[in-house]
């Protein structure tokens, strides 16, 4: 039964879908919740639909269960880069390659956790970091009606969480309206995306056409136009004359 569930996740996951495949690796965790396998594809999962927490915590599992399985920590590596932890993704990288020093994904991976790290130093501070940081950003989030709600979505709980943890991830989820308006409670301005309803429409009605007898006494008013000069034919020279006869009856069917 386990086997059947993982390999239903493992085609879900394939066909790019990562809802389904976390919902099929976690029936099989259920059926055989010591299988360090089941933790490792559900954290990729995880990680493809950008839920680094929930993918950090199945690696962490993973490595527990197999600590001397090298792919755990290349699960483990990618987590952290997802939370923007570079200096623990390098540590589990390196912690792997001692495993299996030839395995290609864990070097990619290290290099990639290296380099993202120097451009992490590299790049200012996120202009918004003091907006996440300490308690008081779940007690402004909890005391404004709409964001109070959206603390009882795990989803938002972990992407919030995410981004406390490093303010640079907000470029992850500028595109969730939910992180907006937590944006916009946080920092004391209301943010809202524009929308059909919200377009102001003008104060007054637009003037109807006129009618008529006022287009016909409008005209009657306005001077009389002078007939523009009408311009005069160019005088062509014999040569021009020859050539444009010439071409006009080149122009006709054959």
């Amino acid at each position: 039964m386990a086997e059947e569930a993982k390999a239903k996740g493992n085609a879900a996951f394939s066909a790019g879908d990562f809802n389904a495949a976390v919902s099929h690796f976690t029936d099989a965790i259920a059926l055989s919740p010591i299988n360090h396998v089941l933790y490792s594809n559900r954290s990729a999962a995880y990680a493809s639909l950008n839920k680094y927490a929930d993918a950090l915590t199945d690696a962490k599992k993973t490595v527990e269960l197999k600590p001397d399985w090298a792919k755990g920590y290349s699960r483990l590596g990618a987590a952290h880069v997802g939370l923007g932890d570079y200096a623990e993704a390098i540590s589990a990288y390196k912690k792997g390659l001692e495993i299996d020093p030839n395995n290609d994904a864990l070097k990619s991976g290290l290099a990639d956790a290296q380099s993202a790290a120097s451009r992490h130093r590299a790049a200012p501070p996120s202009p918004f970091g003091d907006a996440f940081s300490g308690p008081e950003m779940w007690t402004k989030l909890t005391a404004d009606p709409m964001t109070r709600a959206y603390l009882q979505q795990p989803d938002f709980v972990n992407m919030m969480k995410e981004i406390q943890k490093n303010p640079n991830n907000l470029n992850l989820y500028l595109k969730d309206q939910r992180v907006m308006q937590a944006l916009g409670v946080l920092l004391n301005v209301k943010l809202r995306t524009s929308t059909a309803d919200d377009t102001e429409m003008p104060d007054s009605s637009p003037s109807p056409p006129p009618t008529q007898t006022e287009r016909k006494r409008a005209a009657e008013s306005e001077p009389p136009k002078e007939p523009e000069p009408e311009p005069e034919p160019m005088q062509l020279s014999e040569e021009a004359k020859e050539a444009k006869e010439a071409k006009e009856e080149g122009s006709g069917p054959e």
